[in-house]
């Protein structure tokens, strides 16, 4: 029996796959209106709901309505049968090309109620850094005298370093919600309800820089961007 090849109504494939598509063609980052009239323009009959084939495929949105997104998984699951589905990540009104190292690795679950949704999975190190900031500071102190100040190497993927999270709660209690580079407040909350902040080494671990407080900043995104990809001359102030 012949087998009849499977037609789309947008193209030769589906419209979410396409739709993602469109969001790598923008450098990996679009807005819905962009998408939206990216693909008005590559066809003359598009009517569906953007909108709705970005969030399918966006691990950090509510998107239970779909029976692929009401499986239990996580976004590092690779031989996931859904994981086709985990493909951006939503910041702002940006939808984001997801990648797990910058994003965090997400899950979707079922609560006690019966109700879908999803969270961000965890770390190790983010706990640790959670365990540390219940410390008093001179509890961190007494353990940061006996770390080392050299971070551990390793390898995995890619070159990595171990970084100390007392280092991370110490700098953090300091900054106060704070950032201290450009001195505005952290532009939001984490679900925990602490500020967001991220940590960031002045002189770079991967240039001999120390894992210490004193080699550390507290900055906002907006500042630890510039840090990393702009020029960025920062002040040691938690010496």
């Amino acid at each position: 029996m012949k087998k009849h090849n499977r037609s789309f109504k947008y193209g030769n494939k589906p419209i979410r796959v396409t739709t993602v598509e469109v969001v790598e063609l923008f450098g990996g980052a679009a807005t819905i209106k962009q998408v939206d009239n990216y693909l008005k323009s590559l066809y003359s009959n598009y009517k569906d709901n953007t909108r709705s084939n970005l969030v399918i495929n966006t691990v950090n949105c509510n998107r239970s309505h779909w029976p692929c997104n009401k499986v239990a998984r996580r976004t590092d699951d690779v031989n996931h049968r859904y994981h086709e589905y985990d493909r951006l990540f939503k910041r702002g009104n940006l939808f984001e090309i997801y990648d797990p190292i910058l994003h965090g690795i997400w899950e979707l679950y079922e609560d006690h109620l019966g109700k879908w949704s999803f969270r961000k999975v965890k770390s190790d190190f983010e706990r640790s850094v959670s365990f540390a900031s219940t410390l008093s500071t001179e509890q961190r102190n007494k353990i940061l005298l006996t770390e080392s100040k050299t971070p551990e190497l390793k390898k995995i993927t890619t070159t990595v370093y171990t970084r100390s999270p007392y280092v991370v709660a110490e700098v953090l209690l300091r900054a106060s919600g704070i950032c201290q580079n450009c001195k505005n407040d952290a532009p939001f909350k984490k679900e925990d309800g602490t500020p967001f902040l991220e940590v960031h080494h002045i002189e770079w671990l991967s240039n001999g820089g120390e894992d210490s407080v004193e080699n550390a900043i507290a900055l906002c995104p907006n500042c630890h961007r510039q840090a990393h990809y702009g020029f960025l001359e920062l002040p040691f102030v938690n010496k």
